[in-house]
């Protein structure tokens, strides 16, 4: 792999969807939060700063809501993983406090919940630090028989995460490494394309602009795709998939760059031959 320098182009979370747990049947939603489900703030070792998330009931009872939190890790593969809090390396779940844990939200309304986030007065941490913050409404309950006995089934439980991401001001480096890459052909269209893993290996996180160029034996750029991604942090990976269109046969040199933020961009280049 290579570190081309020279190159700079200058990018400007998931906001991850809420978590619904459905069964056969639709479900309503009973809560939702409002605005980015992704905060980020910029801070120091010794800092204390605020946050609030707002919650809105969209229907004509009173809803009760849960707050609780949880780490929360992403991987190429589709997985994602939310665990106790505190318990994965970058964790800053201790360090935020929700002013509350539950709450009554009134038909139609909205209330917001306030939390503070006491960045620890070290300097050993470095980099990005995050967590989520979990607000799930109350299970939907099941239907009742025409005798008022209840009837078997499940409900659903809609969940948000709201990650909170702490990047300690000017600290940790922003490090991309691929892995995994594969050459496609769709057999119906006959359409190609290219995927592989984007790693985060740094110290904090950012969102990668990742883009491609395919020359033919010739040097003749014959396809290039580009694509902004969200948050990408520490340890965790993203896939990303080029669409190259429709090649001829024959030996292609793939370029494919990470702008992360750093002054250098990061390249990799790869022979396709089909």
């Amino acid at each position: 792999m290579t570190i081309l320098r020279g190159y700079r182009q200058r990018s400007i979370f998931l906001a991850l969807l809420p978590l619904l747990a459905t069964l056969p049947g639709r479900a309503a939603a009973q809560i939702a939060v409002v605005g980015s489900t992704v905060e980020e703030r910029v801070s120091a070792p010794g800092e204390t700063y605020q946050g609030t998330i707002v919650v809105r009931n969209l229907t004509n009872q009173d809803q009760p809501v849960r707050i609780y939190q949880t780490d929360y890790l992403f991987f190429a593969d589709g997985t994602s993983h939310f665990v106790d809090p505190g318990t994965t390396k970058q964790s800053n779940s201790k360090w935020i406090t929700p002013t509350v844990r539950s709450l009554l939200v009134p038909p139609m309304s909205e209330m917001t919940v306030s939390y503070t986030v006491q960045v620890p007065a070290s300097d050993s941490i470095v980099g990005t630090y995050w967590s989520t913050i979990m607000v799930e409404g109350a299970p939907t309950e099941a239907g009742r028989s025409s005798g008022g006995r209840p009837q078997v089934g499940v409900g659903a439980v809609m969940r948000y995460a709201v990650q909170v991401a702490t990047h300690i001001r000017a600290t940790g480096s922003r490090k991309v490494a691929f892995a995994n890459s594969k050459f496609l052909t769709d057999t119906t269209t006959g359409l190609q394309s290219f995927e592989l893993e984007v790693q985060n290996a740094g110290e904090r996180a950012y969102r990668p602009a990742l883009w491609i160029e395919v020359y033919d034996e010739q040097g003749a750029l014959k396809a290039n795709a580009r694509q902004e991604r969200g948050l990408l942090y520490p340890g965790t990976s993203l896939k990303q998939v080029f669409q190259l269109g429709r090649l001829p046969p024959g030996t292609y040199r793939a370029i494919v760059f990470a702008d992360s933020g750093e002054d250098a961009v990061f390249a990799s280049q790869f022979t396709l031959k089909f």
